[in-house]
């Protein structure tokens, strides 16, 4: 019989009794207590309501933050015809005076972020003598800046509503932080009469080619040039209209306004072309029209356009500034210079395009405005903040809770936990050690995380923040608005490259929030690796090996056994090869009948179809030769009763279990991955696999079995090793020197 089979059909009770044991969840364990903080209000300022996108940027923001944070929207001036913000949101009128600006300052929280949406620089001087840290929005390309480049030289923050206008920014000479937030309009609800009423309203057959516009009227937006383009298009298509939505804007609105209406005249298409003036809410007749069109010489990054994405309308625009940035089938980009036979020609087939939302369309990007004012640059200290993912019973967690309990003592240090946990016995350590453990937030949000993140290290004025074994998506989210703080100091400690990987794996994530793993690598003040995988001359990268106490409990017998006992340690999951143990263990048994498997490690839930399929090819040794224990956090302590120790796994950094068979005096066999060979020299501390085929296992560990001597020679090799070479104070101070470096960096 194949050593892979399982002998009889599985006993469906035993398996099902089995996994019940096996199994663990959040649910039955105590997590640690949700992170608690006075509510914040979030202000931005600028000058009116008036229709423009950064208005309707601020207006979408607020109405869908209202229900999280408290929001405030301050406005210079009001404006005869402008958008509405949604009730539950403070607003206030202070005027353009500096005093007023100076004034309003005031009554804001000591060291508040303001959010300055088309401020000059002068407003922005008069909000930060008030006590304010007045943050620039930069909402246009550089033709469109209300700023002398000179003054945007001098801000420490900006934000750039495209990666385009950041890069001209740095052009300009702004060496300040600059966040890219790129805001994703909120998707519409349906309205299927729309289209019919709209065309009504404005005399518009209901076959015709309707090409819509959105904003106000202005030079820059190019309409005369629009008029040239629908006369173009009327020469394929005589039916077609065209409907500007907008009225005169700006110093310069009603010299554009003229300029349109005579253009109107000149061609001859005063009867095709409807102006329907100023709409508040203009996106709610975008489903009206069959295509949206954009003539601006230049953008930041159009709200009209994206506004008509996600309502499914197809959209040809000028290629400028920060367009196509969000990208989707239906946009059409067209070179502001082509003549308006090319525009008509993409119009056409723009109109000709499968009208359905984008991909992006429901993302919560509009969330890092957020982001951006939480992250408000506090006076840092010495505290050291360690996120994790979890507490559960896993090796990384083990590790943490081993130097975190070790540098108490010395250290300021707290653990944020960003998911569940499905164990609390690391969360009762912690307490013991008087380590403060808060959960970052009861959902899977990486948003909701990220801002609970920030408000938590603000709250503990951290100085360096350690990502250890955390979701990529809040890491991103994390590491992007710490730009805002350069004193803060960013640690990520990595099981080799692995969790580049999985950064790698977002990188649509990366792309919706502007910022990608490069950026990542470049913000990380230390990458922390377990074992030694650096390249010459790198700096960046700290080798900090993961350490463990000497056991109390040492295996002293190692005379041939007619019954020997396998120990593996480490969770049910498939990167731990249980299945390949089993069938390794059953090679074993040829052997050695009356051998023995002892697995100490629980399965969580979303491995709970591997673990079925574990208890189902062991269920006829189950009771008699493999013993499964579950999830234990006294492993260790029982590692000395068992003859051999296996452990195998992918993508290993410094695996615990092997430091922990080791330090127990326990003969251990291991696969070759990672870190591993550090650990288990093979020759001289253990056995050293370079496969986890069931044979190859099963002949490492026949041949420790096979030589009692040799396995006692290597198990004292391995636990010298481990003391010398891994212990918990080496691990606590290589650490704690790590951070007097960061923070030596941080004061020069």
């Amino acid at each position: 019989m194949a050593y892979g089979a399982v002998v009889r059909a599985p006993d469906e009770a035993l398996v099902d009794e089995t996994l019940a044991r096996l199994l663990v969840s959040p649910s039955s364990a105590v997590q640690p207590p949700l992170s608690f903080l006075p509510d914040c209000e979030l202000t931005v300022v600028l000058p009116s309501l008036a229709l423009g996108g950064a208005e309707r940027i601020v207006v979408d923001w607020a109405a869908r933050t209202r229900g999280r944070h408290g929001v405030h929207v301050a406005v210079l001036r009001d404006v005869a015809v402008g958008h509405r913000l949604p009730e539950g949101v403070r607003t206030s009128r202070i005027g353009a005076a500096s005093h007023a600006l100076e004034a309003f300052a005031r009554t804001l929280s000591t060291g508040s972020v303001v959010l300055c949406h088309l401020l000059t620089a002068a407003q922005r001087a008069a909000l930060r003598r008030g006590g304010a840290i007045a943050v620039p929005v930069i909402h246009n390309a550089r033709a469109g800046w209300i700023d002398r480049v000179d003054e945007l030289r001098v801000e420490p923050l900006l934000v750039a509503v495209s990666r385009a206008c950041a890069a001209e920014l740095r052009d300009a000479g702004v060496t300040g932080a600059i966040h890219v937030i790129r805001h994703l309009p909120e998707v519409p609800a349906a309205d299927p009469a729309a289209r019919a009423r709209w065309r009504i309203a404005w005399g518009i057959p209901g076959d015709a080619l309707l090409v819509g516009m959105i904003g106000g009227v202005k030079p820059q937006k190019s309409y005369p040039f629009a008029v040239r383009v629908l006369a173009a298009l009327k020469s394929a298509s005589p039916a077609a209209r065209l409907v500007i939505v907008g009225g005169p804007a700006g110093r310069d609105g009603p010299r554009a306004w003229d300029a349109l209406r005579a253009q109107c005249v000149r061609l001859g298409l005063a009867r095709d072309v409807v102006l329907a003036g100023p709409l508040a809410g203009a996106a709610q007749c975008l489903p009206a029209f069959d295509v949206l069109l954009n003539t601006s010489l230049h953008e930041g990054l159009s709200i009209a356009t994206l506004e008509a994405l996600v309502s499914s309308v197809p959209v040809v625009a000028s290629d400028v500034g920060g367009q196509g940035e969000v990208g989707h089938d239906a946009l059409r980009l067209v070179s502001a210079d082509a003549d308006p036979a090319q525009w008509a020609d993409a119009v056409l087939h723009a109109s000709r395009s499968e009208r359905r939302p984008p991909t992006w369309a429901r993302f919560p990007a509009y969330r890092q405005w957020t982001l951006a004012q939480l992250a408000a640059p506090w006076a840092t200290g010495e505290h050291v903040l360690f996120v994790t993912a979890n507490l559960n019973a896993g090796g990384a967690q083990r590790s943490l809770v081993n130097l975190v309990t070790a540098i108490a003592t010395h250290e300021r240090a707290s653990v944020a936990v960003t998911g569940d946990s499905t164990s609390d016995a690391f969360l009762r350590e912690l307490a013991a050690a008087d380590v403060d453990v808060v959960r970052t937030a009861a959902t899977h949000d990486p948003f909701d995380h990220a801002e609970a993140l920030l408000r938590v290290a603000c709250a503990t004025r951290a100085g360096i923040v350690v990502f250890w074994n955390v979701d990529a998506k809040v890491k991103l989210l994390v590491t992007k608005f710490a730009a805002a703080l350069p004193s803060l100091r960013l640690v990520d400690v990595s099981p080799g490259a692995y969790a580049f990987e999985e950064l790698a794996a977002t990188a649509e994530f990366q792309e919706l929030i502007a910022f990608d793993e490069t950026q990542y690598r470049a913000r990380l003040d230390r990458l922390v690796n377990k074992f030694d995988t650096r390249t010459p001359g790198d700096r960046r990268t700290a080798i900090v090996r993961n350490g463990v106490r000497a056991s109390e409990r040492v295996k002293s017998d190692f005379a041939r056994s007619d019954a020997p006992e396998i120990a593996v340690s480490g969770r049910v999951a498939p990167t731990k090869f249980l299945e390949e143990i089993v069938n390794a263990f059953r090679i074993v048994l040829a052997t050695h009948p009356r051998a023995q498997l002892h697995v100490y490690g629980g399965a969580e839930p979303r491995h709970s179809d591997y673990a079925r399929s574990v208890v189902a090819r062991a269920a006829d040794l189950i009771g008699r030769h493999v013993f499964l224990h579950g999830a234990t956090f006294d492993a260790p302590s029982v590692l000395h009763r068992h003859d051999v120790a296996l452990v195998l796994g992918v993508h290993q950094g410094c695996p615990n279990a092997c430091l922990e068979a080791l330090a127990a005096g326990v003969p251990l066999v291991a696969n070759d991955s990672g870190g591993t060979r550090e650990i288990v020299i093979d020759g001289r501390t253990g056995w050293l696999v370079g496969d986890v085929a069931p044979r190859t296992v099963a002949t490492a560990l026949l041949s420790v079995l096979a030589d009692p001597v040799e396995a006692r020679r290597r198990a004292r090799r391995g636990r010298a090793h481990v003391a010398r070479r891994f212990s918990i104070d080496g691990m606590a101070k290589d650490y704690s020197r790590l951070f007097r470096k960061l923070r030596k960096r941080g004061h020069s």
